[in-house]
């Protein structure tokens, strides 16, 4: 529920430049809150980590503030899997779009952050952070952000 998420946006936004901050604002507060937690766990495991990557583990969800996400859409993602090797096509429809715009989101905040003039190093960790294959100092984030 939105209503009991509890994001620390002065936390964030002591890390955000001013361009990241505004898309971390348009973020759904589940979300800020989620992300919020992800970048405290990342400071408590590795309190040396790179400011970048807090600035990453911050935004690393802000693909899907381009719409509404409904609760039953964030459980219905992680549910729902298409076909052993078949991505749904741009214009599907039902769980197949919700899984796609799902599954896309990583790609979609970093085109984000570019545009609104961010760090284009933050965007590249956020379009890999779910990337098995990304750079290792992902690894951590991806552990966090799993178990948060």
């Amino acid at each position: 529920m939105p209503a009991l998420a509890r994001p620390d946006d002065a936390f964030a936004e002591r890390w955000l430049p001013s361009a990241e901050r505004a898309l971390y604002r348009r973020m759904d507060r589940r979300d800020r809150d989620h992300a919020c937690r992800v970048a405290r766990g990342l400071l408590a495991a590795a309190p040396q980590a790179s400011p970048l990557l807090v600035r990453a583990a911050l935004l690393h969800d802000v693909g899907k503030a381009d719409r509404p996400y409904r609760a039953w859409e964030r459980i219905a993602v992680h549910v729902y899997r298409p076909r052993r090797g078949a991505v749904p096509a741009d214009g599907a429809a039902g769980l197949a779009a919700l899984w796609r715009h799902h599954h896309e989101h990583p790609a979609r905040g970093a085109a984000m952050i570019l545009a609104a003039g961010g760090d284009p190093e933050v965007a590249a960790l956020v379009r890999a952070h779910h990337d098995s294959d990304g750079p290792s100092e992902l690894e951590l984030l991806r552990r966090v952000d799993a178990r948060t």
